[in-house]
């Protein structure tokens, strides 16, 4: 690519460069680079890689905004069980499935065990793993604004 996208970024979980292009590209709506990008994450499903650096952003994100004083959470703990409901429904299927085996650990859920979802993604198809990126994506792009 001949461009950059200059957007800074708000979560320093999403640790990976291509994924942070990824998710710049993203924010800043340039279709071409958010297409070679997809095709990048749907490919590199290892621990570490660009899918894993995106999946770890968002839950670490999405578990910040979910925390509630009223409501305690006990980790480890699956993303599904601790997600509210209706953002349990904005998911499609296929990120239904991976948050049901995607583990927040830590004293207060500060870190993720990625491997079981990336494990399930790779028996996905590309179709339902282009599912699970768009919501994820999705999700870290509405943190980010």
């Amino acid at each position: 690519m001949g461009h950059r996208h200059p957007s800074k970024l708000k979560n320093p979980e999403v640790s990976h460069a291509r994924a942070r292009w990824l998710l710049r590209a993203e924010l800043d709506g340039c279709e071409e680079c958010q297409r070679e990008g997809d095709r990048e994450a749907l490919t590199d499903l290892v621990f570490g890689g660009v899918f894993d650096s995106l999946l770890t952003g968002f839950v670490l994100a999405r578990t910040q905004q979910w925390y509630s004083p009223s409501r305690p959470v006990q980790y480890p703990a699956t993303v599904y069980r601790i997600a509210p409901i209706d953002e349990r429904d904005f998911w499609r299927e296929p990120t239904q499935h991976c948050m049901r085996v995607c583990t927040v650990q830590g004293p207060r859920g500060t870190s993720v065990d990625t491997v079981p979802a990336l494990k399930e993604l790779r028996m996905m198809s590309m179709g339902d793993r282009g599912f699970v990126l768009d919501d994820v994506v999705d999700g870290l792009a509405e943190t980010e604004g």
